[in-house]
C-alpha cells in the first residue's frame, strides 16, 4: 500500500512539471508549403527550362554590314509603353554638338575681301599716227611711234561677293594701283609748210600710270582641305573668278623733248595729262587658308586686258606753234598684280 501511494505522488508531480512546461513554451507554428508553381501561357516568350538544361548563350552583336550602318540597338521601355513608336535624333544632332550649331559655323553668304601687294604692266606700244596738214601757221606734230615703260607699281583692291550656293558666288571689285613710268621715247613727224620733217622724243624725268578696275565676277571655291563643322582646324581652299567691267588708267608724263635738227620743232618740250575709260576682263585665282569659319588669309594673282587707251592730245610749251596731229593711243595691254588678301565672312 505504501508503495502505491509513492508511485501516486511521484506521476502527480511529474504531471504537474510538465503542465507548467507547457505553459512556458507553447509549441511552434506548422510550416506552411509554398503554393504551386503556375506555368505561364504558351506564346508568351517565357517558357520553363527542364532541370536538367543549361543556361542559354548570349547572342552576339551582330556586325553592320559593309558599307551600312548599325542597326539600332533594341529600345527598352517600362510596362504600358510597349507600343509607343521612337523618334530617333538626326544626324547632325549627335555629329555635332548643338552648342557647336549655335555658334553659328557654318558658311556664310556674304563676304568682304582686301588685298595688298604689286602691280605689273607689260610696256606700252604707241599707236602712231603722221602729221597732217591742217592749214594755217601751226605746225603739225605726228608721233609715228613709240614705247613708254612702266617700272613694277603697287596695288589694293576691295570686293564683296555674295554665295548664290555653297560653292559659287557673285562679286563686285574695284581697287586702285600705281606705277612709275621711267621711261617715254620714240619717233616723230612736223608738217612744217608741206615739208615733212622726222626726229625722235624721249622722256627727261619720270611720270606716273595709275589705274582704277571697276569688275563684276562670278567665282567658284574649290575645297581642298576641308574644315570639320565644330573644330578649331583650318582648311586650304582654291578660289577661281572671272569678271568684266572696265578700267581708268590716267597717265601723267612732263618734260618730254624733241631731237629734230633739221625741223623747227628741235628742242620744243610737252607733256601729257590725260584719262582713258576702256572695256576690261579679268582673271583671278586666289589660294585661301581658313583660319576659321570667318576669316580667310589668302594669296592673288589676278590677270586683266584691257582696250586700246587713249591719252587725247599733248601738250606743247610752245603750244602757238606746235600741236599733235590726233591724241596719244596705245595698243590692247594687259596687266598682272600679286597680292596678300583678307577676307571676312559674315
Amino acid at each position: 500500500m505504501k508503495r502505491v501511494l509513492q508511485h501516486l505522488f511521484a506521476s502527480s508531480v511529474a504531471a504537474v512539471v510538465a503542465a507548467g512546461a507547457l505553459a512556458q513554451d507553447p509549441a511552434p507554428a506548422p510550416i506552411v508549403p509554398p503554393p504551386p508553381i503556375t506555368p505561364l501561357p504558351a506564346g508568351s516568350g517565357v517558357e520553363p527550362l527542364p532541370p536538367d538544361a543549361e543556361p542559354p548563350e548570349t547572342a552576339p552583336t551582330p556586325k553592320p554590314a559593309k558599307g551600312k550602318p548599325a542597326p539600332p540597338p533594341p529600345v527598352i521601355r517600362p510596362p504600358g509603353e510597349e507600343g509607343k513608336a521612337s523618334t530617333p535624333l538626326p544626324p547632325k544632332a549627335i555629329e555635332v554638338p548643338a552648342a557647336i550649331q549655335e555658334a553659328g559655323d557654318r558658311p556664310s553668304r556674304l563676304y568682304v575681301e582686301t588685298g595688298a601687294g604689286v602691280s605689273l604692266f607689260p610696256d606700252l606700244s604707241l599707236k602712231g599716227f603722221p602729221a597732217s596738214a591742217l592749214g594755217g601757221a601751226v605746225s603739225q606734230i605726228g608721233f609715228t611711234g613709240g614705247s613708254l615703260s612702266p617700272d613694277l607699281g603697287v596695288s589694293w583692291s576691295l570686293l564683296a561677293g555674295i554665295r548664290l550656293t555653297e560653292r559659287v558666288a557673285i562679286e563686285v571689285e574695284s581697287g586702285y594701283s600705281t606705277n612709275s613710268v621711267s621711261g617715254f621715247s620714240g619717233t616723230m613727224e612736223e608738217l612744217d609748210l608741206a615739208v615733212s620733217r622726222f626726229g625722235t622724243f624721249s622722256s627727261t624725268q619720270d611720270g606716273t600710270l595709275s589705274m582704277i578696275p571697276i569688275f563684276v565676277n562670278m567665282s567658284w571655291e574649290l575645297p581642298l582641305v576641308e574644315r570639320r563643322a565644330g573644330r578649331d582646324e583650318s582648311g586650304l581652299s582654291l578660289r577661281l573668278a572671272g569678271g568684266f567691267g572696265v578700267t581708268q588708267l590716267e597717265l601723267s608724263m612732263q618734260e618730254l623733248v624733241i631731237d629734230a635738227p633739221t625741223a623747227p620743232a628741235d628742242g620744243e618740250t610737252f607733256g601729257i595729262d590725260g584719262t582713258s575709260w576702256q572695256i576690261a576682263g579679268q582673271f583671278r585665282a586666289e589660294l585661301l587658308w581658313n583660319l576659321s569659319a570667318n576669316v580667310d588669309l589668302g594669296v592673288t594673282w589676278r590677270l586683266m586686258y584691257m582696250g586700246a587707251p587713249n591719252f587725247g592730245d599733248v601738250t606743247f610749251t610752245d603750244s602757238a606753234n606746235f600741236e599733235s596731229a590726233d591724241g596719244l593711243a596705245f595698243e590692247d595691254l594687259w596687266a598682272q598684280s600679286i597680292q596678300g588678301s583678307l577676307s571676312f565672312r559674315f
